[in-house]
């Protein structure tokens, strides 16, 4: 998705292209009443890679987009940034306001000055629109206003995909009857630290003969617990039997019971165990989407909030204001659906990809069972669970694309040439000039040339004035003048009578 860079309201005053004699690379927005102190957003996810003075702008920030939100550079100008360099920022972020000073702005009425280019900023000489520069009304096309809630695409069977995780304490519930019911996916549990989940294997094999997408999480122990990282992933490594096809979600909610939320020590885990924990999974050749938690644990952890900056996807709790007992897709709705508040809900500056909405939803006529959300196609969520993407593809994918197309077709060409259509012409030539007699010119390598040489001709219709062979067309035309003298020749001797 994109959000715009100003709130509802705004309009463009000044679009991409020609202007006062020269190129106004980039759009104005204002807004009636006048735009100064008005704040501006980021259009994407990103990091800022410049935020601070500028010539022309008075001051401008610059924010590098990843590839997996469609990648790009976008540049605000005439602004005070409210954001550093290096900071990670979301889409539909607030990261400054419209400068109200004409002194200190660039020397312009105040308004929003944003360009978009398609990998980075370039000066003016190497700006070119649509390869190094884009139009960023074409990049806002469809975007929505801040603060706006839009839905994602729905899945393939109509709305979001919905889908449940399940432990020992799910066992007997039919992942086939849930699938029936319309839930999408699974989540299994392998592990509670070094406890083995006795009915992960029974749950993998009910929810893969289902046909459900599939991945599997670890309930990850603080090492102050008792036992260190590894040797809860010697675990994983037993129940996986050496499969490596299923991800490893990392579930952060460890606590001591003998103290009280809110209480520091009642959070066992920190930012440095997670990091270990995906560590340890990917140096055995595991898959880690992300981590699961919820605002409870996340914002109180020792050390403070992590960031989510490379852990990946966000698998979050929200209960919303009822934690309702009933069917998924009822309870659901009942917090707002598709704009229920924990998406919109940031744990380490990153909002849910995945939302556990419940944990008291009925499936397969079994109670408490938890129950999640996917806002998207089943095969971006398959893309999120595996690593393989069905993303869109980049634009330098798209040209790394064209590119082969354009040497391949280039190829064929010559191929076409060299052995097709130049043999054919040559064969097609040479008939022509056996058939009329033509003379086209030979040129020698010394450059001059012999106009003579070529067909001479079939020495089997007979020879010309010149000694030569003569050509089919010239015997057809001898042969039709010896008729005509023949056709006279009876004439005068029978008389003129017929």
């Amino acid at each position: 998705m994109v959000t715009m860079p100003v709130d509802k309201g705004f309009v463009v005053t000044s679009p991409l292209g020609p202007r006062w004699g020269t190129t106004h690379w980039g759009v104005d927005y204002g807004v009636a009443g006048g735009s100064g102190g008005k704040p501006i957003y980021a259009i994407k996810d990103g990091t800022v890679i410049q935020a601070g003075a500028a010539s022309g702008f008075g001051q401008w920030i610059r924010i590098d987009h990843p590839a997996s939100v469609g990648g790009n550079e976008s540049v605000y100008g005439h602004i005070i940034p409210e954001v550093r360099e290096g900071q990670q920022v979301r889409e539909g972020q607030r990261i400054g306001r419209i400068n109200p000073n004409s002194a200190t702005n660039g020397g312009v009425a105040p308004h929003l000055h944003i360009e978009v280019y398609r990998y980075s900023w370039v000066g003016p000489a190497q700006r070119v629109l649509g390869q190094t520069i884009l139009d960023p009304q074409q990049v806002l096309r469809g975007a929505k206003w801040p603060g706006e809630a839009v839905a994602r695409p729905v899945g393939k069977q109509g709305g979001t995909l919905h889908g449940i995780d399940i432990s020992e304490h799910n066992d007997g519930l039919s992942c086939v009857k849930a699938k029936q019911e319309g839930m999408d996916f699974a989540i299994i549990r392998l592990c509670d630290g070094t406890h083995v989940d006795r009915v992960f294997h029974s749950h993998l094999a009910d929810a893969e003969q289902a046909g459900m997408l599939v991945s599997t999480y670890w309930y990850l122990r603080a090492p102050s617990e008792g036992t260190s990282i590894a040797q809860q992933v010697d675990v994983i490594d037993r129940q996986m039997g050496g499969r490596r096809d299923l991800p490893v979600w990392i579930d952060v909610e460890s606590i001591d019971e003998r103290f009280p939320p809110g209480d520091p020590r009642h959070y066992l885990l920190r930012g440095e165990d997670v990091w270990e924990a995906k560590r340890e999974l990917e140096r055995r050749g595991y898959r880690v989407p992300g981590v699961y938690s919820g605002a409870w644990y996340w914002e109180h952890m020792p050390g403070g909030e992590p960031s989510m900056q490379g852990l990946g996807a966000l698998w979050c709790s929200n209960y919303g204001d009822n934690n309702g007992v009933g069917e998924p897709r009822s309870l659901y709705a009942r917090e707002g659906g598709d704009r229920h508040p924990g998406w919109d809900y940031p744990l380490g500056d990153r909002k849910p990809d995945l939302l556990q909405y419940g944990s008291r939803g009925t499936v397969a006529g079994r109670p408490n069972v938890d129950i999640n959300a996917y806002r998207g196609t089943r095969g971006a969520l398959a893309a999120l669970f595996t690593g393989k993407q069905e993303q869109e593809l980049s634009m330098a994918d798209i040209e790394r694309i064209l590119d082969h197309i354009d040497r391949k077709t280039e190829e064929t060409k010559r191929y076409v040439d060299i052995r097709i259509t130049d043999p054919i012409g040559s064969d097609v030539k040479d008939i022509r000039q056996q058939l009329t007699g033509g003379r086209d010119k030979i040129v020698r390598k010394d450059g001059t040339v012999d106009i003579e040489a070529s067909y001479p001709g079939w020495k089997q219709l007979g020879l010309n004035e010149k000694g030569k062979g003569i050509t089919p067309v010239d015997a057809l035309t001898h042969m039709i003048q010896m008729i005509v003298r023949i056709e006279r020749k009876l004439d005068e001797l029978l008389g003129g009578k017929h």
